[in-house]
């Protein structure tokens, strides 16, 4: 698109929330498209009034599908009403606007029909992962949880991490046709694969009795700003339902292990980060007895069976056993096992002393 006619159909999507026109250059955060099905064009702005907004053009369902457009405009619609309603109950996070009476209207950009929000740009997301943020983002989660638990929020979808369901974290398909790789030692294989199915039941027989609420759904430190005021959480695209001890446990697993570290922090930090976090959550909301039953068997399961312990680590299952690394693998195996299996230690019922004052 030529970049006169990108800015005509950026002043025409500023003019349908009653915004001036831009000034200056827009800044591409992120342009993806994928054929018909997905397109995602996320741009901040700045209006010839001075407030600085991002725009979000977003097309993720098939061309073919009828109504397709509309369901996805109407989940949009109640991720940002669920925004604003955190917002006004003191979640730091950024305003949403109007168009008429909507947050998220249909419109065509780039030639792609799609939906479109408009939100204020709050400033620079945080890089990296401390022990001290981790606590900080496991309060916040906690905050959230409460908030919509109380509420009785719903937006109809679900998200993308839930522990007892396909999820975006899960690879024990993965694992098993790892562990059937000649040389694996067939005996701790299959006592990982028996704990796979004896947690997974577990989880799933309390599964619907647990509280269960939307959520943010992926709150990570690229989705955070450290304010003066406190933690701000943006990015509600992934907002759904779920349980939230299944949300507690494997977004704290995702700070722990998928968040970049500080230059030269050891690599041992990261398994303090993990109960950090919790410790954070149960200093505001303790969990019920059954949530703190499951949330035990999530975070063994998941925590020993991470997926980049399975696949994409230089140290993982799937790289140990394409360089011929066997004795490597096994050992890899035994770890995971003794993770598994590990003890209950009371991490779950309750909150201790914030590390910082340890």
């Amino acid at each position: 698109m030529e970049q006169r006619d990108a800015l005509c159909e950026l002043n025409a999507a500023l003019s349908r929330f009653g915004f001036p026109e831009a000034v200056g250059e827009p800044a591409v955060f992120l342009h993806e498209a994928y054929e018909d099905e997905y397109f995602k064009h996320i741009v901040g702005v700045e209006t010839a009034d001075g407030r600085h907004l991002v725009l979000k053009f977003v097309r993720d369902c098939s061309g073919d599908a009828p109504d397709a457009l509309a369901e996805l405009r109407n989940t949009v619609e109640k991720q940002c009403a669920f925004a604003q309603l955190l917002r006004g109950h003191g979640i730091l996070t950024p305003q949403y606007y109007r168009a008429g009476d909507r947050f998220c209207v249909e419109t065509v950009f780039s030639g792609v029909p799609c939906v479109l929000t408009a939100e204020d740009d709050c400033g620079k997301e945080i890089a990296t992962i401390t022990e001290p943020l981790a606590f900080r983002i496991g309060a916040l989660v906690a905050r959230i949880h409460t908030i919509s638990l109380a509420h009785n929020c719903r937006i109809g979808v679900g998200t993308l991490f839930s522990a007892a369901e396909e999820n975006d974290v899960c690879c024990f398909d993965r694992f098993r046709t790892l562990a059937a790789s000649e040389g694996i030692d067939r005996s701790v294989a299959k006592r990982i694969d028996a704990e796979i199915e004896r947690k997974l039941a577990a989880m799933r027989a309390e599964w619907d009795a647990l509280p269960k609420s939307a959520v943010q759904g992926d709150i990570s430190v690229n989705n955070l700003i450290d304010t003066p005021d406190g933690l701000l959480v943006f990015d509600y695209n992934n907002a759904g339902d779920v349980v939230l001890v299944s949300d507690l446990v494997l977004e704290g697993l995702l700070t722990a292990y998928e968040m970049d570290l500080e230059e030269g922090a050891p690599a041992s930090l990261r398994e303090r980060l993990f109960p950090a976090f919790l410790n954070g959550y149960l200093s505001v909301r303790p969990l019920t007895e059954a949530e703190r039953r499951v949330g035990r068997e999530i975070y063994t399961l998941y925590h020993a069976l991470w997926f980049t312990r399975i696949v994409y680590n230089e140290d993982s299952l799937e790289k140990r056993i394409a360089r011929g690394d066997l004795d490597g693998a096994n050992a890899l195996l035994r770890r995971m096992l003794a993770d598994l299996t590990a003890p209950d230690d009371g991490s779950f019922a309750r909150a201790r002393r914030p590390f910082c004052e340890a």
